[in-house]
């Protein structure tokens, strides 16, 4: 199967250049329909935008199969984190980048792009293929926050596909973790800092102590901790009677989370106690974790298809999450494939354009894979 690489490339490059910040992804949402129109798909829009606040919903696309097999199913987010506005896109040294005053977009434009591709080559040499489903998702980069709205009961596919991970093609995400977020608000009492601080009680002081009594960062191989943000502003004239923290926490078991969570949460009481003042804590779920063996269908698929290509399959747990823990939680088998981009979520992030056109290939090698076709990769 040959992948028409400029045209791949060009495709990439002009989704990039199209404004796609979370909770404003019209722009590459109304493109994307277009696109998709043209390769046959009926396209859907879900109303995720209105319950999110955002310009766009969810996309679900359905290409009708012409062959034999089960329906595919792949998913990727149409949302990048900011700066992403204005995104100049150039080729250099064999590597698409940014301008280097925003990030590049490649995550999640390089899946979009190479799926875009995979089924044009395939349509184009009128190749058997059975039923293809999409779904594009908005507001990933904020924590998840357009899947959850999305209805599964439209998809037929038995599990997904999600293009959603840095690491050379062929890498397979089949664990990831789940998250809790935690919000506290410390509350003192105001006083002079200059001629009568005794009378006060610090909420910059609780917060910072509680930080000092928490274990963060990297846990152990599968939970992590991060303190975000401590947010507080008065004159330094007055002692602050309120500040916020904003902490998280993650692991791939869920009792080490617990156990992770519940050490955070004592550390934010026990400094408030210490210091004559209060906290009001917030914990909230964010998604859970899921873990699939390398032996399931989805995995053996995807496993398949790339060695058809001729890439090396490597089984990975990451410490991220993306769509696939929200569609694993609601029933539908789902697994991350790497898509070769590199420096994600930085100003240097890059796209390889032979890893570009190695996951356009990998699209195509899962379609044939699952309409029973794989020897017209050869």
């Amino acid at each position: 199967m040959t992948i028409h690489t400029d045209r791949l490339c060009a495709t990439f490059m002009d989704l990039c250049a199209t404004d796609s910040e979370p909770k404003r992804e019209r722009l590459l949402a109304d493109k994307l329909k277009e696109l998709l129109a043209e390769l046959g798909f009926a396209v859907l829009e879900d109303d995720a935008g209105e319950n999110i606040g955002g310009t766009a919903g969810n996309l679900f696309a359905r290409l009708p199969g012409t062959g034999e097999g089960e329906p595919v199913l792949f998913s990727c987010h149409m949302d990048r984190v900011t700066p992403g506005t204005g995104v100049t896109p150039r080729i250099e040294g064999g590597y698409i980048i940014s301008d280097g005053t925003t990030v590049l977009g490649a995550d999640d434009a390089a899946g979009l792009a190479a799926i875009l591709e995979g089924v044009r080559s395939l349509r184009e040499l009128n190749l058997p293929h059975p039923p293809i489903e999409l779904v594009f998702t908005v507001a990933e980069e904020l924590g998840l926050v357009g899947s959850p709205h999305f209805d599964l009961g439209q998809v037929s596919a038995p599990y997904a596909f999600i293009l959603d991970a840095s690491g050379p093609v062929g890498e397979i995400v089949v664990q990831a973790p789940e998250q809790v977020k935690l919000r506290a608000v410390f509350h003192g009492k105001k006083a002079h800092a200059g001629f009568a601080p005794e009378e006060g009680i610090s909420a910059i002081q609780m917060a910072a102590a509680a930080v000092g009594r928490m274990k963060l960062l990297r846990i152990d191989p599968e939970t992590t901790a991060n303190v975000g943000s401590i947010t507080a502003s008065f004159p330094t004239n007055i002692v602050p009677d309120r500040c916020e923290l904003e902490a998280e926490a993650r692991s791939l078991t869920p009792d080490k989370l617990r156990a992770q969570a519940d050490s955070m949460r004592q550390a934010l009481e026990r400094a408030a106690a210490d210091y004559g003042g209060t906290v009001d804590i917030t914990e909230t779920a964010c998604y859970q974790a899921y873990n699939l063996p390398e032996d399931a269908p989805a995995a053996i698929h995807a496993a398949r298809a790339a060695r058809r290509i001729g890439v090396s399959v490597r089984f990975k747990a990451t410490g991220g999450g993306s769509d696939a823990n929200i569609f694993n939680s609601k029933g539908l088998p789902s697994i991350v494939l790497s898509c070769g981009y590199e420096a994600v979520h930085t100003t240097g992030e890059r796209m390889s354009l032979d890893q570009l056109a190695l996951l356009a290939r990998w699209v195509v090698a899962l379609i044939l894979e699952n309409g029973r076709q794989g020897e017209e990769l050869t």
